[in-house]
């Protein structure tokens, strides 16, 4: 990573995470954070800032290129997780010593960014096997 040109030495990030997991009342997480914005080469951007969760940490790095999108979350559950459109991918998740895959179909995945900031939406649905766990949303806005 040491070749990494950084756009801008923060930049504000507008989160937005609805939920529709099966058997539960819809939810949306709202939040804003701190974070950093880097660009490898012309169709690709890291963007990396940290937020609390249950009053714990948690570090979110996300790869934008041409066609996918890389989240990386490290807290107290790590997770890693690969968008593109009308693609099927694993998401893991780690938490204290065990581990879970499940498949993420990402039914839209749209992005606009500049050096100065933009926006990337993520709708896809999880799956644990045959099971449908849910529908998610995340829009993050970059400024």
């Amino acid at each position: 990573m040491g070749d990494l040109k950084k756009i801008k030495k923060m930049v504000m990030v507008d989160i937005c995470h609805t939920q529709s997991v099966n058997g539960y009342d819809p939810f949306e997480i709202e939040e804003e954070a701190l974070g950093s914005l880097y660009q490898v080469d012309k169709d690709t951007y890291i963007l990396a800032f940290d937020t609390m969760l249950k009053e714990k940490k948690v570090t979110t790095t996300i790869k934008i290129s041409k066609n996918t999108i890389s989240v990386v979350k490290i807290g107290e559950v790590h997770s890693r997780q690969t968008f593109s459109a009308n693609e099927w991918y694993a998401s893991q998740y780690f938490y204290g010593g065990a581990s879970l895959v499940c498949r993420n179909f990402t039914k839209k995945m749209d992005y606009a960014l500049t050096p100065e900031g933009g926006i990337i939406e993520i709708l896809y649905e999880l799956w644990s096997g045959d099971t449908h766990l849910g529908y998610f949303n995340l829009e993050l806005f970059i400024r």
